[in-house]
């Protein structure tokens, strides 16, 4: 397990109707690894009744925590941003980041390696829904300006579009789907005009949908498995 640590949250703020943005400091970020945006950690929440989340390793330790992204870390100010998903399902993170108030305490540990192949592919194709969303948009803000390519990405409803800061180059499409039975994201990529070279790929949606995508992915041309993350980051 990697090293856990206690922070609290700095502020909190809904940035679209399901993305609630919580930005944590505290003393135990000071060596916080930096260029690990797009990673996992784990966040380790209170249990119930509890303020303070319990650090360690315990039975039934895993209980209490949940894979998580890393949004952006400022190494001037020791913050970790992290973006959850809210008002779509009920669970122990989200229903911990809808109430979550400044000073409220978060387990954070970790993080492990960002995923993302080659951010110097010939072109880029990342493919997210609202789970995917905060990994998609760290690794666009960390593609070179010059790279190309399209970037899928649903959402719920249109208002829950964000600003990304990616390069003029990667076509951005919003995907607007909530009938999560529909895989909106395969109907989008197969209507896409394939580009010639090798892709780097990033999947990251619903289990299932992602295995249906990965299996059209695997026909296109140009396309390498070891250039291709793509990851189930919930089931339905």
């Amino acid at each position: 397990m990697k090293k856990m640590r206690m922070t609290q949250v700095a502020r909190a703020e809904n940035i679209g109707p399901h993305m609630r943005r919580i930005i944590l400091q505290g003393d135990e970020l000071n060596d916080f690894p930096t260029d690990h945006e797009s990673a996992h950690f784990k966040a380790v929440f209170p249990r119930l009744g509890q303020s303070k989340p319990k650090l360690g390793i315990y039975p039934g330790f895993k209980k209490w925590m949940r894979s998580y992204t890393v949004r952006a870390f400022d190494d001037q100010t020791k913050t970790l941003t992290v973006d959850f998903a809210v008002n779509d399902h009920e669970g122990l993170a989200s229903n911990w980041a809808k109430g979550a108030q400044v000073g409220d305490y978060l387990g954070v540990a970790g993080p492990g390696d960002a995923k993302y192949p080659n951010y110097y592919a010939d072109w880029h194709l990342l493919i997210a829904d609202l789970t995917g969303l905060p990994a998609a948009a760290a690794i666009l803000e960390k593609l070179p300006k010059t790279a190309v390519g399209f970037a899928l990405l649903q959402i719920p409803t249109a208002e829950d579009k964000q600003t990304i800061a990616a390069p003029k180059g990667i076509d951005l499409h919003w995907v607007i789907n909530d009938n999560l039975n529909k895989n909106a994201l395969l109907e989008q990529l197969e209507s896409l005009i394939w580009p010639d070279g090798n892709p780097a790929v990033f999947v990251a949606a619903e289990s299932s949908q992602m295995n249906a995508i990965n299996k059209h992915l695997k026909t296109k041309s140009g396309y390498k498995k070891e250039q291709a993350y793509t990851s189930g980051y919930w089931k339905a």
